[in-house]
């Protein structure tokens, strides 16, 4: 439940911010990069400083930030590409 949250959550917000833009489709793609890029960093700052939730320091951190970047992008790009062209820019 906690990783559908932790994915599903910034992939929606993207994707509304991306429709909200209504820009051409590479633009949209670089947006949807960006914005993938910087979710890992945003959900840890959300888990560990705002819920204050302990975090202890782990190696294994980069990849799970790796991981989630990849994952968001991936799955935003996907449903964005399904999307329907009036959702979508010009």
């Amino acid at each position: 439940m906690a990783a559908t949250l932790i994915i599903g959550i910034p992939v929606l917000l993207i994707l509304a911010l991306v429709i909200l833009l209504k820009k051409e489709a590479s633009a949209s793609y670089k947006v949807i990069f960006i914005l993938g890029v910087f979710t890992p960093f945003l959900v840890d700052i959300l888990y560990c400083s705002a819920l204050k939730n302990e975090c202890p320091p782990d190696p294994l951190n980069v990849m799970g930030h790796l991981l989630l970047s990849v994952y968001v992008i991936a799955i935003s790009s996907v449903i964005y590409r399904f999307l329907p062209a009036r959702l979508k820019g010009p």
